[in-house]
């Protein structure tokens, strides 16, 4: 299953015609400006610690994308888990962690399944390795209701095609 989801990804970094309009690119951090990503006009982009967070206006989808070192990438996964802790999501199911070249760079996928107070949804945590001097990686961590997953799909293909690195 996570083949599917992994070709369906790199399938969705090809591009599509009739996707949504696309606000202008927004750097990830300002103190590590390893890569930049452009999102729709009408969603809603914070600055957080590590990078950005990114929300659809209905909210079925949370994104963050953010900037660790790899020996942090354990205390990024505590932090989300107590935010899932909070928000009441419980993992039902995880995948086996993919490994794959997107765009010439090194990617990793896992895919876990969940289920929240309102209803079952996707977690996926896809790592990004830039190769940069600071060896730091780019953590995209993904939380959708399966409803919004379907609703946001060529949305967010586009936000992933316009990963663009500095």
């Amino acid at each position: 299953m996570l083949r599917k989801i992994v070709c369906a990804l790199t399938l969705a970094f090809a591009g599509f015609s009739g996707l949504p309009a696309l606000a202008g690119a927004l750097q990830i951090t300002d103190d590590d400006p390893i890569a930049v990503v452009t999102v729709p006009d009408a969603w809603t982009t914070a600055k957080i610690k590590r990078g950005v967070e990114i929300r659809t206006p209905d909210e079925e989808i949370y994104l963050w994308f953010e900037v660790v070192a790899p020996g942090e990438i354990d205390t990024l996964q505590k932090e989300h888990n107590g935010y899932f802790d909070k928000e009441g999501v419980t993992v039902t199911g995880a995948s086996e962690t993919v490994k794959q070249e997107v765009k010439g760079k090194a990617w990793s996928f896992t895919e876990l399944k969940a289920k929240s107070k309102d209803g079952d949804s996707l977690i996926r945590y896809i790592a990004i390795n830039p190769n940069v001097p600071s060896g730091k990686i780019i953590m995209m961590t993904y939380w959708a209701s399966l409803d919004g997953h379907k609703t946001h799909d060529a949305a967010m293909s586009a936000i992933i095609d316009s990963i663009a690195y500095k």
